[in-house]
Formats: structure tokens, sequence, C-alpha cells
């Protein structure tokens, strides 16, 4: 992640592993295993946030809600999950890229306007394809299989599951605020 950016995008858990932010956003539009793979390599110092299609209102609320709760500007690294090739490289999806797109829409719509130029590309698609993105998004999914692939069901919005120890603050009733 570059320090001179608010808000990242990055890619599968390569992405992750180079994220150090203060808030990790894993934007997976079916949260398939890509999802549960990340979520175990997440850092435990980080606010951990799902973003799918239809929650991104909703995990950038939350993120606002973490820079508020620090009293200074928060690092925000969007790690588009992807899928996999056979030979376990990734490979990335318009989906994900749509996901992660609209999250750095709304952070924007919040005055988290501050970020890379891969975010400034995903927003860029996620606002021009809006209209689009449904079909896109299962038309993808069509081609690559992933409809009939196990666990590849959307899922519910989530939102928070890793709350940095240090952060007694985020209590239950915080974080199903942002749901």
């Amino acid at each position: 992640m570059s320090a001179q950016y608010q808000v990242t995008l990055e890619w599968a858990a390569a992405g992750l592993r180079a994220a150090a932010a203060d808030v990790v956003v894993l934007a997976d539009a079916d949260r398939g295993p890509e999802t549960e793979e990340l979520l175990r390599l997440a850092p435990r110092t980080a606010l951990v946030l799902e973003a799918t299609l239809v929650n991104a209102d909703r995990i950038a609320r939350a993120a606002l809600d973490e820079q508020e709760r620090r009293g200074e500007r928060a690092s925000i690294a969007i790690v588009a999950a992807g899928e996999r090739w056979p030979d376990g490289s990734l490979r990335p999806t318009a989906a994900d890229l749509l996901v992660a797109g609209r999250v750095v829409d709304e952070l924007a719509e919040l005055g988290i306007d501050f970020h890379s130029p891969a975010c400034a590309a995903a927003c860029a698609a996620a606002v021009g394809l809006r209209g689009a993105t449904n079909a896109l998004v299962a038309a993808e999914a069509r081609g690559a299989g992933a409809a009939s692939a196990p666990g590849s069901t959307p899922g519910p919005a989530h939102v928070t599951h890793h709350v940095p120890e240090h952060t007694p603050e985020h209590t239950p009733e915080h974080q199903g605020a942002a749901r």
C-alpha cells in the first residue's frame, strides 16, 4: 500500500499482505472461498470489513466511523478478492472490481476521497456501469462457472470480523449499526 494515498486498492492475498492499513475492506461480490482465505490472513490490528455489491454504503460508513473514533485520518486498504485459475494464480474479476469501486464511490460521498489511481479507475467503472452491474456480474459468474461452485452463492452483507484488541469502543451495538 502506498503511504501517499488514504485509500488504496490491492488484489488477493498478496495485496492483503502488502496492505498495512487501519481499515481493511475485503471486496468480494460472491463471498466465495477467497473471502475465507483473506479473513484468515487479515491483520488482527485492523478493522476488517466485508464488502459486497449490496452493502458498500454501510462499509463506507463503518470506515468513516473508525476514522472518527481514532480522531485522525485512517488508512483504508480495499482488497479485491478475485478468484483462482486452476493453477492457483489470481484471476481478477470484474465483479470484485465493481464492488471495490462502489466502496470507493461511497467513501468519496462521505468525504474520504484521497484515493489511489487504481481506486479512481475502479470507482469510474462502478459509477459508469451502475445500471449494468447486475447483468455483468451474472454474465461473469456464468462464464467462469462460479454460479455452480460450492460456497459461491451470495451471502448476507457482513461488516465486521476483526476488531483491533486496542479498541474497546467497538461494542456489538456499534458493529450492528454498521450492518
